[in-house]
């Protein structure tokens, strides 16, 4: 089964991308600037969640919880120290910044399967991210806020990389979910594709990581949220990338069960200027 390739040094990003395409899973680790982006998420989550985020569900209600995602979405929105520490994250792991567009930073907050109710906060079923995108160039970076074990955290089937899985994309349409979201309707709207099976959790690999650590894998990776059966909430940062060259030259992941009509280039905006990738097109 595919391992977990730990670097405590940049790689060039030519490399990265070529691994990462092929489906490798890359954790950075002992990087000062994502140590630094660490505590600055951690604070916007004490300011939303209490003193102890990871547990905030024995103080607050699934509602109050479910509110609380969304204010806390929306002040890293405005924070703007965030985009800056992110870039130099990227830079400090040889990132090119005029090439990168980027969807924006998300904490992603899963508490006990117990008190897990709302859209924002309910453990994601199986999914490939470019199911929705259709950009095999679309890297996605995954980071734990607070330390995770194994059955409070994320998990990938690098086994289906190359392997069709069965799944709802042919019907997900982005424009309606995005006008289902727009109408504060989004509940009557899937907010992505997912597997119409789930897959089998031994072939599942957990990602232990800790705070500081930060994972690169394919958007093309069959990854789901593992259910929380632990009584802590968890939480974690997440954001996904696209480098303009490679998708331009038709780079990327293979792209082997995909179907949904659109790709979705103006989900992503240069890091630098925050220009779109382009406008939404037909596949």
């Amino acid at each position: 089964m595919t391992a977990f390739y730990q670097l405590a040094t940049p790689l060039p990003e030519t490399e990265r991308n070529a691994r990462i395409y092929r489906g490798e899973l890359i954790v950075f680790r002992g990087f000062d600037a994502m140590a630094e982006l660490t505590d600055l998420l951690r604070g916007h989550c004490v300011s939303h969640l209490g003193n102890d985020p990871t547990s905030a569900h024995q103080s607050m209600s699934s509602s109050e919880i479910e509110q609380a995602a969304e204010t806390l979405r929306a002040a890293i929105r405005k924070d703007n120290q965030l985009d800056p520490a992110w870039r130099q994250v990227l830079s400090a792991i040889s990132t090119d910044l005029d090439e990168t567009y980027g969807d924006g930073a998300v904490i992603r907050i899963q508490p006990p399967c117990s008190g897990a109710h709302g859209e924002r906060v309910e453990p994601l079923r199986a999914h490939r991210d470019t199911w929705g995108s259709n950009l095999p160039a679309q890297i996605n970076w995954w980071a734990p806020l607070y330390e995770t074990t194994p059955e409070r955290t994320l998990a990938i089937f690098p086994g289906l990389f190359t392997q069709v899985v069965e799944n709802d994309s042919a019907s997900w349409d982005f424009q309606e979910m995005v006008k289902a979201y727009r109408a504060n309707s989004s509940r009557g709207y899937p907010l992505l594709p997912t597997a119409t099976s789930a897959p089998a959790w031994e072939d599942a690999l957990v990602v232990s990581l800790l705070p500081g650590d930060l994972l690169c894998f394919s958007g093309a990776h069959l990854h789901a949220s593992v259910p929380n059966t632990t009584n802590l909430t968890r939480l974690s940062f997440e954001t996904r990338t696209v480098n303009r060259s490679d998708m331009v030259a038709g780079l990327g992941a293979p792209d082997i069960d995909g179907s949904a009509p659109f790709i979705t280039h103006q989900m992503f905006r240069h890091l630098p200027s925050g220009q779109k990738l382009g406008e939404l097109e037909r596949k």
